[in-house]
């Protein structure tokens, strides 16, 4: 007897307070290529009422994109914990962003899963690696439509991190520092 398909997984992407539009942009660009991701207009809410709002809408992760002087420059993927809070298992730094605007491709992608390609350097993998944990995204081919995180190496402790689907761009271009912890234990 075939089993019943498992409902997507849902994960909430959000800001920090008083974000700049350009960090906005990038929340919504990751909401449209990030299967199960919904978009959440932060407001005041402490990690508290966000791990609360993650259990209203089913979602196992929060995602929260920091900046830095008007710029997006950190990306915290948590566990929530509802009552007590949200639990960080991966961060990744963002050294630079190319907007899907700014690159003029689409920022919408209809695709239930998140598939990762790497280069095979060492700094891809730990990134290919985070994206698997943090975003429950899968390694190895699947059928169905897909939206395909592509990581590249680019020396120095950079990752380019690219997102296509049926073979076209789609969302915003990341350029990913590796730091000296990047998944928590």
């Amino acid at each position: 007897m075939p089993q019943p398909p498992t409902p997507p997984t849902r994960i909430i992407i959000t800001t920090s307070r008083r974000p700049s539009p350009r960090t906005r942009s990038l929340v919504k660009d990751l909401a449209g290529v990030v299967p199960g991701a919904v978009r959440l207009t932060r407001g005041h809410l402490t990690y508290q009422e966000l791990s609360i709002e993650a259990a209203t809408l089913g979602a196992d992760r929060v995602v929260i994109i920091g900046e830095k002087r008007g710029n997006p420059s950190i990306m915290r993927i948590y566990e929530p914990k509802p009552p007590e809070g949200l639990n960080n298992i991966v961060t990744l730094i963002i050294k630079g962003v190319k907007l899907a605007r700014e690159a003029g491709v689409p920022n919408r992608a209809k695709a239930r899963i998140l598939r990762v390609e790497h280069d095979g350097g060492e700094d891809a993998m730990e990134v290919a690696e985070a994206l698997v944990r943090g975003l429950h995204a899968k390694l190895t081919p699947t059928r169905g439509p897909s939206v395909v995180a592509k990581l590249e190496s680019r020396g120095d402790k950079e990752v380019l991190l690219t997102f296509t689907s049926n073979g076209s761009q789609v969302g915003p271009t990341l350029r990913i520092g590796i730091p000296w912890r990047m998944i928590k234990q």
